[in-house]
């Protein structure tokens, strides 16, 4: 008799999951299995949040699947440990099928291709799914055959070829109709270093918190994106990084909620889709270009470039005490949440990278302990973006100001002062660049000009080519 194995990864959910929706077919036996790899998840920068906030979606995924009737195993091991445990697991429950969906990390192809031989020798089937992207990898290519290395003709050329190839989104399984037994499940406490309990937990409240976006956030997602003070992005990235959505359940509620195709979106609804498109860009990135999982800048020149990576100076900045407010915000809140608004992150990035002269790498991994959308192919896209290294990048002596950044995008001060409460005494025009007027405020002067910075960044990055 056929036996099922399902394993989960950065996919934390039933409805919509590609691998369970087609182990669910088989109407045998269907077994879940997860592996906790924290050795290696230690290795790769992931702080407690994340490992946190992953804990508690874990075990809303337990109860899921036991109510479909399938049993989670959970195991603890490492990425090199991952295949013989597997192959344990598969001879004592009688495994015929393994399924999982891909991931494009560079380690974890190397794990899964491991799994794959072992389990392969025991005649045991492996079958693989695209799941994480709407057009999987090496689908969207030039007319060469080549991977794009510049977002908008790769936009283009992924609208043309989702029109004809994308799928909306699978339904929940229904129950296995097979008397199961099922092992319990060992808690392992993490305590975060942020306040994450506004997060959801469980798949309804993440569809829920999905639907209510596209029936307002949608329609004026570009007018307000860039707003850190209001609520105009949709806050989901924890949801797909870690998989409790997927990203064909959004295209699927914005196309519902305005009763049309992506195709025939107004202008001012189209800019979430795009955010959508970009995640795609970036994880088919990591599989043409395998340097981006392994620490590598995308544009070799810039390696040469003489980083500063001044101690006092990056504390400085990580303990959000540089003295210049949006930056100052912009690390509080992600200290104090795990989040931060897209447009706060990239003016951060250029600080760090720019004013500082701060390897990039240094500001990944950061972003890596206390992020809960943390994800190497966006994190990374953006931090390289920032820093003039990557593909798309930003034109090196393109270099935020992030006062004007502040003033535009926050005109009032709402978001520095919710997270600088101290800054409310000052007029809303004064809190951008507190030093500019006298006060006896408890605030640190800026700790570097901001003019003289940029110009020496300008100035490294014109050696590259000399």
């Amino acid at each position: 008799m056929q036996h099922h194995l399902v394993w989960f990864r950065e996919d934390l959910r039933t409805t919509d999951h590609t691998a369970l929706a087609a182990a669910c077919l088989s109407e045998h036996p269907v077994t879940a299995v997860y592996q906790r790899t924290p050795e290696t998840w230690a290795s790769f920068d992931i702080g407690t949040n994340r490992l946190a906030y992953t804990e508690q979606l874990l075990n809303s995924l337990y109860h899921e699947l036991n109510s479909l009737n399938i049993p989670l195993h959970v195991q603890t091991t490492t990425y090199d440990g991952a295949a013989e445990m597997l192959a344990d697991l598969c001879k004592t429950l009688g495994i015929t099928h393994l399924h999982f969906n891909r991931q494009y990390e560079i380690l974890e192809r190397r794990r899964d291709y491991a799994v794959r031989t072992r389990l392969t020798d025991q005649s045991i089937a492996c079958i693989e799914y695209d799941d994480l992207c709407l057009l999987p990898p090496g689908s969207v290519l030039t007319a060469q055959g080549t991977p794009y290395t510049v977002f908008s003709p790769f936009k283009k050329r992924w609208l043309e070829t989702y029109r004809h190839a994308g799928q909306g989104p699978f339904r929940k399984p229904a129950p296995i109709p097979h008397a199961r037994t099922f092992p319990s499940m060992s808690a392992v406490s993490h305590t975060p270093e942020s306040d994450i309990h506004c997060w959801a937990i469980t798949e309804d409240d993440a569809l829920a918190r999905l639907e209510a976006f596209c029936q307002e956030g949608v329609l004026h997602y570009d007018s307000q994106r860039n707003a850190p003070a209001l609520p105009g992005t949709s806050q989901l990235s924890p949801y797909l990084a870690r998989g409790l959505l997927s990203p064909r359940q959004c295209i699927a509620a914005a196309e519902r909620a305005l009763n049309r195709s992506i195709h025939e979106f107004p202008s001012e609804s189209f800019g979430w889709v795009n955010e959508l498109i970009w995640r795609d860009f970036y994880k088919h990135l990591l599989v043409a270009f395998p340097r981006l999982s392994k620490n590598r800048a995308f544009r070799p020149e810039t390696e040469k470039l003489a980083w500063r990576n001044d101690p006092k100076e990056i504390e400085r900045f990580m303990s959000a005490t540089t003295g210049i407010p949006i930056i100052d915000a912009g690390i509080s809140e992600l200290t104090s949440t795990g989040w931060m608004h897209n447009r706060v992150r990239m003016i951060v990035a250029q600080f760090l990278t720019k004013n500082l002269l701060v390897d990039w790498r240094i500001g990944e991994a950061f972003f890596m302990r206390y992020l809960l959308d943390s994800d190497l192919a966006a994190n990374n896209g953006g931090w390289q973006w920032s820093a003039s290294t990557g593909t798309d990048a930003a034109p090196y002596f393109r270099v935020f100001n992030p006062v004007s950044q502040s003033q535009a995008h926050d005109p009032d001060g709402i978001y520095l002062t919710r997270y600088l409460p101290v800054l409310s005494a000052l007029p809303p025009k004064a809190r951008h660049a507190p030093w500019m007027a006298p006060h006896g405020l408890d605030y640190p002067a800026p700790m570097v000009d901001l003019k003289a910075t940029r110009q020496r960044a300008i100035d490294a990055f014109k050696g590259l080519s000399s």
